[in-house]
């Protein structure tokens, strides 16, 4: 394996092969499948035949059912029994060189045992090679035990947490493999006769409790530590539970209980989705032992942890025996992509791959392409797609392919594990002696520690444009293919609002959305929001209007009217004064004409705050999306407080107060020798003809005090005020003066990104031994996530109203759209984490909610029920955070809403700071930095 293989197989994650074989008919396509699986199999032994004795030997042949893929697999053990540290087969013909599993579904299966990744788990525990480590198996063994009874009898009730627990410990006290657990357990319940006797009754007074009962307990809370509580808590990971003191067996007995639910329905669908499910965990129990023997260098089993584990899939035709449970098994393991784990499993599946395809597959020419694209994927970069490759034929030789056979690595030969034991302790004890007598005791080094946040495990990283920006993918060519799907939807809306059956036909209603043209430079239109905004509003249209379906007499479906109000909204006005004339115009007509309400608003600009007075005053409800700017809630030349304006972005007043308390608290000015400092001094560049720029640079300079200089830049018709040139070599002068200085960023991006290419070449401070530390708005977020920004000499923070993806404090909303959302598109997406698309689909969200309770307590719904419905509180778990307004909560964001400030690195963002209320159901985060020692400004 080239590079550094312990690495690897804890990071690069491999796409899965899918090698279709589709022939004639169903009995050419099952022995092109065979033939195919069988040169895999070739290749992982060391002779040229496959593996014929030990555990998990295979006969390769059609048994006695003459199912597809059937096979004699027969085990010498049983499934989890414990194998030999180094058993060597019989001998060296046909030894296996990896672990690998090829399951299939027999009719002779026991009931309960048709799930592929169980079946995989056992085979790549009883397939050890000789002088390796088994597979541990731990948590597929206890996720087998909790869910056997489901699987085996779903028509019966699932036992309570408890009851589960109780069960699964037994099982492990039973068996001699349980160690310690076992020795107590069979302890407990020794019986003395005659003279001792007295001894027995002792102990069984006793005992159950000291010898049986706290173990039971120790163990329980181990596991549910491990699953719910610790850095590795795959299952909390999974389902997002957020914090709770119940155990993982109560958890489990909630999901088993859905589950059987499910199973009991006269539902097909319902029973697949159950059966997927139980599919999934099982899947994700193995990644986790997987995850557990990574390689290492310490210790003799991390040591023998030392190839990839490849599993070896039969794919069978549409409908024959094993095809739905080799579906299952597909879905999990795109769902499980990227996970702990999944680096070191291989898969190839072989067969009738037109009946699992999906349409983001990766389709190759032949083999030969398959082979040049079938490369490593950063598992916190991109989801390894399937690739897709037809085989013409059924041997890697008539292909043309040279096929090296595995040569795993192996321990020190002949040195037995309980020497390198002996010799690690020996060596370990030497070293920690030299240490104590040589390292320099603690001294400033941690009290100038650059203050830098915390990666988040998973997060996709964008990749930079144009790289995406190609003839037949433009910005453009992307808004008007979100813009047909919408008007698709709104289709089916007004369909169905025309349907004669009132069980079937739906209310309908419009919401109008303003968004600005999207430009035609490929950096701009990046920036611009309107394709990510409209993809958040597509999203949560084609989510709520299926809800919406299932409840025809309370909810109303939306019909979303997207309108182009030119560029940086420069007809916003014109087309608000258009929405208020068609709002009253339709508002009796009580069908998709009617107007709810409006979304949008990207930018806080003069030409937005003009429309969302002109819709106020008009009396139409508007939901902003990313405008920040306190002046959008008052009228531009009254200063009257707007009534129907509801922002979802938290103002340029929370944010200011959050990043001025970051910039003075924390140690975030750097130089290069990697030390930090507080700063004392900061820049605030500011563009003054601009609302947003004006307002929040005045804002953020009063919140940081003395200090605190603002910086104009110029304005492109002229007057006063730096060129980006200008302003680098003033920023330069500044921090040669005080290098413990801080810029603040209050302008727009277009202007960062020249100040940028100026301040290092052109100005000749990037060669300054301090480095620049800026903190900027959201204004720079979906440019700096990106990777735009990779100055060595640049040490960049920004805010942006969404935490990252697969970040423990996000909500389940927010897990569920960033799914849709790379389903829809893609994982390498630069909007992906930046908020406009989370803020666009709460925004609709919170119109849907108003319409939905004006239309289920009045029978009707327009804009004047819906403004008195939004005056009413309302609460639920959004994509961007908890969203909450209270009672008569006028035009103010909701209530402590979200707010992150990211440190940009070349691996991705870190969480440097989150604020506000993330989860409904828990209170907001109040504190941030080490050990929570500052506090968040709140609204309270």
């Amino acid at each position: 394996m080239p590079g550094s293989w312990r690495r690897a197989l804890r990071e690069d994650v491999l796409p899965v092969l899918v090698l279709d074989t589709d022939g004639p008919d169903a009995a050419a396509t099952s022995r092109r499948a065979r033939r195919t699986l069988d040169g895999l199999e070739n290749m992982l032994v060391r002779s040229g035949g496959r593996a014929g004795r030990g555990p998990g030997s295979s006969a390769n042949a059609t048994g006695s059912d003459g199912g597809y893929g059937a096979r004699n697999d027969v085990f010498e053990d049983p499934v989890f029994e414990e194998p030999a540290f180094e058993d060597p087969f019989d001998a060296p013909d046909g030894e296996r060189l990896t672990p690998y599993a090829r399951p299939a579904v027999r009719s002779t299966d026991p009931p309960g045992s048709g799930y592929l990744a169980l079946k995989t788990g056992e085979l790549l525990r009883a397939t050890t090679p000789r002088r390796g480590a088994p597979l541990p198996n731990r948590h597929l063994r206890l996720m087998a035990d909790l869910t056997a009874q489901i699987r085996e009898h779903p028509e019966q009730p699932v036992p309570g947490g408890r009851a589960l627990r109780d069960h699964a410990y037994s099982l492990r006290a039973e068996k001699a493999e349980g160690g310690l657990l076992h020795f107590l357990a069979r302890f407990a319940d020794v019986r003395f006769a005659g003279p001792l006797a007295w001894l027995g009754d002792l102990i069984a007074l006793f005992g159950k409790s000291v010898l049986y009962r706290f173990p039971r307990w120790c163990w329980a809370s181990w596991w549910t530590r491990r699953l719910l509580r610790s850095k590795h808590n795959w299952y909390e990971q999974w389902r997002r539970m957020g914090r709770t003191d119940e155990s993982v067996f109560e958890k489990v007995a909630q999901l088993l209980t859905r589950q059987s639910e499910r199973l009991r329905r006269d539902d097909e669908e319902a029973a697949e989705a159950a059966h997927q499910d139980l599919e999934e965990l099982l899947l994700r129990a193995l990644l986790a032992d997987l995850r557990d023997a990574a390689p290492g260098k310490f210790g003799p089993r991390a040591r023998r942890w030392r190839t990839r584990r490849v599993l070896l899939l039969d794919l069978p035709p549409a409908g024959a025996p094993g095809s739905a449970e080799a579906a299952r098994l597909l879905r999990a393991l795109r769902n499980t992509a990227g996970s702990p784990g999944s680096a070191s499993l291989l898969v190839a599946a072989a067969g009738s791959a037109s009946a699992y395809r999906k349409g983001d597959w990766r389709r190759c020419q032949n083999l030969r392409h398959g082979a040049e694209l079938f490369a490593p994927v950063q598992d916190d970069d991109a989801v390894a797609l399937p690739l897709l490759i037809p085989m013409t034929q059924q041997s890697f030789d008539e292909e043309g392919i040279f096929v090296t056979r595995v040569e795993p690595g192996e321990p020190w030969p002949g040195v037995k594990p309980s020497w390198e034991i002996a010799a690690e302790v020996v060596a370990g004890a030497a070293a920690l002696a030299v240490l104590a007598a040589l390292a320099p005791w603690p001294g400033d080094a941690a009290e100038t520690a650059c203050f830098d946040g915390t990666r988040v495990k998973g997060t996709h990283v964008p990749r930079p444009l144009p790289a995406h920006a190609t003839e037949k993918n433009t910005a453009r060519t992307q808004y008007e293919s979100v813009v047909e799907h919408i008007r698709r939807l709104n289709d089916e809306a007004v369909k169905s609002e025309r349907k004669a059956d009132e069980q079937t036909r739906s209310t309908v209603r419009r919401v109008v959305y303003l968004g600005a043209t999207v430009p035609s430079d490929p950096e701009e239109a990046i920036d611009n929001g309107a394709v990510p905004e409209l993809r958040g509003l597509l999203l949560a249209q084609r989510r709520l209007n299926e809800e919406a379906v299932e409840d025809r007499e309370n909810r109303v479906r939306l019909y979303v009217d997207v309108r182009d109000t030119g560029r940086n909204f420069a007809d916003a006005e014109a087309e608000a004064r258009r929405v208020v004339k068609e709002a009253e115009r339709y508002k009796d007509s009580e069908d998709h004409r009617t107007v709810v309400g409006a979304v949008g608003f990207t930018e806080s600009r003069s030409e937005t705050r003009r429309a969302a007075a002109v819709l106020d005053e008009g009396q139409v409800p508007v939901i902003g999306t990313t405008a920040t700017a306190d002046a959008m809630r008052r009228a531009p030349e009254s200063g009257k407080a707007l009534t129907y304006y509801r922002p979802m972005s938290p103002s340029n007043s929370r944010e200011s107060r959050i990043a001025a308390s970051f910039a003075r608290s924390e140690r975030v000015v750097a130089d290069d020798g990697g030390r930090c400092d507080y700063a004392r001094r900061a820049l605030v560049i500011e563009e003054p003809g601009d609302l947003f720029s004006s307002e929040l640079s005045g804002k953020f300079a009063r919140e940081f005090g003395p200090g605190a200089e603002r910086l104009p830049l110029s304005e492109s018709g002229g007057g006063g005020g730096y060129t980006p040139v200008g302003l680098a070599k003033t920023v330069c002068e500044r921090i040669e003066r005080e290098p413990r200085t801080i810029v603040y960023w209050a302008a727009r991006v277009r202007n960062f990104s020249a100040f940028v290419n100026a301040y290092g070449p052109d100005s000749g401070c990037g060669g300054l031994p301090e480095k620049l530390t800026v903190l900027g708005s959201n204004e720079l977020t979906s440019t700096a996530l990106r990777g735009k920004y990779k100055e060595p000499w640049l040490r960049l923070y920004h805010s942006v109203h969404v935490l990252p993806e697969k970040h423990p404090d996000s909500g389940g909303q927010a897990d569920r759209l960033f799914r849709d959302y790379v389903d829809n598109y893609t994982a390498q997406d630069p909007w992906l984490n930046d908020g406009h698309v989370a803020l666009a689909h709460d925004a609709l969200k919170v119109l849907s909610t108003a319409a939905d309770d004006a239309y289920s307590s009045t029978g009707t719904a327009y804009t004047d029920l819906v403004k008195s419905k939004l005056d009413e509180e309302i609460t639920f778990q959004g994509a961007s955070g908890a969203i909450r307004f209270p009672e008569l909560h006028g035009s103010r964001p909701p209530l402590d809403k979200a707010l992150t400030i990211l440190h940009v690195t070349a691996k991705g963002p870190e969480v440097a700071l989150h604020c506000g209320a993330f989860k409904e159901n828990e209170p907001p985060v109040t504190r941030w930095g080490p050990n929570g020692e500052h506090t968040c400004p709140t609204d309270g």
